[in-house]
């Protein structure tokens, strides 16, 4: 689904991805592992074209999009679920969910409230706050409505960058149920995350960074590839 050829990303002189290879087949999740700054969020903002290759192919779904505009990326069916959430403090949750329905714009208003209405269903503290402005929600929730607003759009490869960042174990784990659900319901996902030992549980296959390079590659079944990744992240 996902095919990536010397991918390069520099942010003025400094050069953060250093031709990366990578493929995600299609109902994959795949776990980018690393310690900070090593270039795993430029990585996915480079995919979902919130920063733009300086050199390199990005091939999805048999399109090209590494030239592309990040909503035209979004409509291709990508969704990027960032770090920082970026809840608009002035809408309420429903408000914040419905700005999804940009990322299909030749959608149907039916089809747009069947996709919300979908979204409550797996979201159901959501539909319990849907009037609460979005930015009095716990961090648990934002990150919760920060993924829905995401799936209104319905997409077929799901980017996510650290989503138990600063969050209790608790609510890791609902998150982690929530993206167990979507891999059942069919959807790729490319998982960004720090909790090794939380995201390997989900992970089919991952890849480790360094300083911009892959450095390590491996399959979350096996135990001599787990024990590699967490020499390697752990050093």
């Amino acid at each position: 689904m996902l095919e990536i050829r010397n991918l390069q990303t520099h942010y003025g002189h400094s050069h953060i991805i250093q031709g990366i290879d990578l493929s995600v087949g299609a109902g994959e999740v795949f776990g980018i592992f690393g310690r900070n700054g090593v270039g795993k969020t430029t990585l996915l903002k480079t995919i979902a074209g919130w920063v733009k290759p300086t050199d390199g192919v990005i091939t999805f779904d048999g399109h090209r999009i590494d030239s592309q505009a990040a909503h035209r990326i979004a409509q291709h069916g990508i969704g990027f679920v960032p770090e920082d959430r970026r809840i608009f403090p002035g809408l309420s949750v429903e408000e914040n969910l419905t700005l999804g329905y940009l990322q299909a714009p030749g959608r149907s208003r039916a089809d747009n409230r069947a996709a919300l209405a979908k979204v409550y269903e797996r979201f159901p503290r959501l539909a319990e706050r849907r009037r609460q402005f979005g930015t009095t929600l716990s961090g648990g929730e934002q990150q919760m409505l920060a993924m829905a607003r995401v799936m209104i759009g319905e997409p077929k490869l799901l980017l996510i960058d650290e989503p138990s960042e600063g969050l209790a174990p608790m609510i890791v784990a609902d998150l982690y149920a929530i993206i167990t659900s979507l891999r059942e319901a069919g959807c790729t996902i490319l998982l960004v995350e720090q909790n090794l030992g939380e995201a390997l549980k989900f992970c089919d296959r991952f890849i480790a960074m360094e300083r911009g390079c892959v450095v390590l590659s491996g399959n979350a079944a096996s135990q001599a590839d787990r024990d590699a990744l967490i020499a390697r992240v752990a050093v």
